[in-house]
């Protein structure tokens, strides 16, 4: 009897440690899984204005109607895909697809009521130096955030921001352009009126990458 006793002791700790390891882990499942996949994805950017975000384009507006030209938003919208997975140092990965696809790594990451929080680790993509932005509106909240997934929704959206003197450094040494080009532009915006005290200050001024992605 003492036997039968024991060996069903026996089976009860060990259903007992079962449980216990099952809501074990459950307790320690990883907030990061539910954002694993594959996406679509749209940047957007902006330039920042007294702390409000405005449209890149209407920002340059004036400056390019002065030039004879015009840019739209959709101008300046960046499509494409990009797979998102998890990182050993409890960080999360974005890679653009393709050959030359940058990488983002999201990291802090907080969980919320509706999915997660988190911030973008700074980042050099093509020679240009990308910094966490809170740009994030989380809802129920006032303070912002780099970035967020809403698990019902399945989008993953963050912001990073450069200066505008690294994007103009960097557009145009991709239009490899002539001295001559170059200075043909400088004229044209003396002549629209732009200043040299404009332009220092137009350097400083952050432009801001909004990334929106949608799982597929």
């Amino acid at each position: 009897m003492k036997k039968v006793k024991f060996l069903f002791a026996t089976l009860l700790m060990i259903t007992m440690v079962g449980f216990s390891a099952c809501n074990k882990d459950d307790e320690e499942s990883d907030v990061r899984e539910q954002a694993v996949g594959n996406y679509s994805y749209t940047t957007t950017l902006y330039v920042e204005d007294d702390g409000k975000l405005v449209s890149f384009a209407s920002a340059l507006s004036e400056i390019t109607e002065a030039l004879g030209t015009k840019i739209n938003e959709s101008d300046l919208q960046d499509k494409g895909t990009a797979t998102v997975s998890l990182s050993d140092n409890n960080q999360i990965v974005v890679k653009e697809d393709g050959s030359d696809g940058e990488q983002w790594f999201l990291n802090n990451i907080r969980e919320a009521s509706n999915g997660f929080i988190f911030d973008v680790a700074k980042t050099t993509a093509t020679e240009v130096t990308f910094t966490n932005y809170d740009g994030y509106y989380l809802e129920g909240e006032t303070k912002m955030y780099g970035g967020g997934y809403i698990a019902a929704s399945k989008k993953l959206e963050f912001y990073v921001y450069t200066t505008m003197e690294e994007v103009l450094d960097a557009a145009l040494e991709e239009a490899d352009l002539s001295d001559e080009e170059v200075e043909g532009l400088v004229q044209l915006l003396v002549a629209a009126g732009y200043t040299e005290e404009d332009a220092e200050e137009d350097a400083k001024q952050k432009v801001v990458f909004e990334y929106t992605l949608t799982k597929k």
